[in-house]
């Protein structure tokens, strides 16, 4: 069902200065445009994540999945061992945070995503945040069991749509993975503007793994939310939603 405030919040045409300097969360294109199987371009690696906290994404052509912290952009290819990615590297979808006041919180062992997803809206309650039109930016370092990533096989036009090409993802399971975990924790609306839910890509901290993460258990684990992103811009798509 289409969300005409979360609609509302998402499809502005500039970022509010005042809210860019206090933390901004930028997202590329919609995700309708990426499950119909628009994979060409949008924005470079360089232009997206300019001054980024932290960011995921997919590259051009579905070749790997992207995510980016410390100041590095990575791309996890199919065969799942990631590489830094060229400046230059065309994105069909991005979202990234740029700064952003944190919060920092210890997570119990054990933890699934599901519990990690209560954790997030605990800390956002207690700050004062409702989520159900809020995107927090996320990360998790730490060690985890039973981690299932993933990433796919690079696609040629004409394009499937996504639901089709993740059909034959390549899936990376690792009993003890050590590592950061970054991403988004998203409204829970399928409105096909932003993805619901909560939504993280991984690298390995030998950076040796990566990819989307499916599932994962903190051994280990310490949770930063920056709480003060809280818009999305969406640039131009020729799509107009609720304005």
């Amino acid at each position: 069902m289409f969300d005409a405030a979360l609609a509302a919040a998402v499809t502005r045409t500039e970022p509010d200065p005042a809210k860019a300097r206090q933390g901004h969360i930028q997202q590329t294109e919609i995700v309708r445009d990426l499950f119909e199987g628009h994979y060409e371009s949008a924005i470079t690696v360089a232009e997206a994540f300019k001054d980024a906290v932290l960011g995921i994404g997919v590259a051009e052509a579905v070749d790997g999945e992207i995510v980016a912290f410390d100041d590095t952009v990575w791309r996890v290819p199919v065969d799942g061992i990631p590489v830094i990615a060229e400046p230059q590297q065309g994105l069909p979808f991005a979202v990234v945070a740029q700064g952003g006041v944190s919060i920092t919180e210890q997570v119990a062992a054990g933890t699934d995503f599901a519990g990690l997803t209560t954790l997030i809206d605990e800390v956002l309650k207690a700050a004062g945040q409702h989520h159900d039109h809020l995107v927090a930016a996320i990360r998790v370092d730490g060690t985890f069991t039973e981690v299932l990533l993933r990433s796919e096989p690079r696609q040629t036009p004409p394009y499937r749509p996504i639901t089709e090409v993740l059909d034959h993802e390549v899936q990376f399971a690792f009993e003890i993975w050590a590592g950061t975990m970054v991403g988004f924790r998203f409204p829970d609306v399928n409105d096909q503007v932003v993805i619901p839910g909560l939504h993280l890509h991984g690298l390995a901290a030998d950076r040796n793994s990566g990819g989307h993460c499916h599932r994962g258990v903190t051994a280990v684990a310490t949770l930063r939310i920056w709480l003060d992103d809280a818009d999305i811009f969406v640039p131009m798509t020729g799509v107009h939603y609720g304005m």
